[in-house]
């Protein structure tokens, strides 16, 4: 089965921007620009090479045995990283690629009798199909995300899962994954060819198949050996109450299935302790169940852990979903 695209369900627009995306890659264009997610700043457009994109989409294609035989589903927005990616890997592999427009739920468009080597979302994505159409996924053999953390609840439900799930750690920068875990398991391994080492708290990428030395990034981590790590949380993001250094991300992912509405975890400034750690919600909840969060909180991290306060501001977000978390926390201060 070589290259080719079959629509399912794709805008005219979408099925343009394909078409730009392959143009551009058949004519051997020597660079290409770029935008990042923007959800730990304002986006801003990287510069990647050919050479760059041609040996993560190798990488990727050998990582889950994608070879002319297969057949992938793609429906994220080719404008993105991602998307871009899911072609380069389908025309680097010379395998079968069916388009469907990026939604919240679209297995909706995709026919039932099609079987899937590869799927790649992000979680709201996935989460929709579970609660909507679960028999679906047994389409896939195996299903990449990213895009944003987990859930503990929904990681216990796609460990269930039939076909084999991963997360992958990544950014625009890098160009694709570099590392990946399992459903299941909170440790990520390095791919063939990249080297991890920490400086401080934080991750050092080098790549040798991609040409990155030492690349410094705001990612905390605690290693488990050679090129083995856990993600905590970005440094960025870091809550510094009195000393005690809180990472929301770690708290959002325990305190997810308490919570019904939009949320994050943030550190607002207070006068005595420099950061108190807060929940922001779109919508208030009430005492009780705020007392309910800050038990499981206290329970899994500590008292100095518990969100003191609870504060209602809209939970802004980018195109692909990712939460704009230095806007909401900038506008509190």
């Amino acid at each position: 089965m070589a290259f080719n695209i079959h629509y399912l369900h794709c805008s005219s627009e979408t099925q343009a921007e394909i078409s730009s995306v392959i143009e551009q890659w058949q004519g051997s264009q020597a660079t290409y620009e770029v935008k990042t997610s923007g959800s730990t700043g304002t986006p801003k457009l990287i510069t990647l090479l050919h050479e760059q994109l041609e040996a993560s989409a190798r990488r990727s294609n050998a990582f889950f045995n994608l070879d002319e035989h297969a057949r992938v589903l793609m429906c994220l927005s080719p404008h993105t990283i991602g998307g871009k990616m899911m072609l380069i890997r389908a025309i680097v592999g010379n395998y079968a690629i069916d388009v469907a427009e990026a939604s919240g739920n679209p297995e909706n468009h995709i026919p039932s009798q099609v079987n899937y080597s590869f799927v790649s979302l992000v979680p709201y994505q996935i989460k929709r199909m579970l609660d909507e159409n679960p028999e679906k996924l047994d389409q896939f053999d195996q299903i990449l995300l990213g895009g944003m953390g987990l859930s503990g609840e929904l990681e216990q439900k796609l460990s269930a899962l039939k076909p084999t799930v991963y997360i992958g750690f990544g950014m625009t920068e890098t160009v694709s994954h570099i590392a990946m875990r399992k459903i299941g398991s909170p440790v990520y391994k390095a791919l063939n060819g990249v080297t991890l080492q920490p400086e401080g708290d934080c991750l050092v990428i080098s790549d040798s198949q991609l040409g990155i030395r030492e690349m410094k990034t705001n990612d905390q981590i605690r290693f488990h050996g050679p090129n083995r790590f856990e993600w905590l949380g970005r440094a960025d993001f870091v809550i510094n109450s009195a000393g005690i250094k809180i990472h929301p991300e770690a708290l959002e992912q325990v305190i997810d299935p308490y919570l019904s509405v939009p949320f994050i975890i943030g550190g607002v400034p207070d006068p005595s302790f420099g950061e108190r750690c807060t929940l922001i919600t779109e919508q208030v909840i009430s005492e009780a169940d705020f007392a309910r969060i800050q038990t499981v909180v206290g329970e899994k991290f500590g008292k100095f852990s518990i969100p003191r306060q609870q504060i209602i501001h809209p939970i802004l977000k980018t195109a692909n979903g990712k939460i704009r978390r230095k806007e909401i926390l900038n506008a509190l201060k």
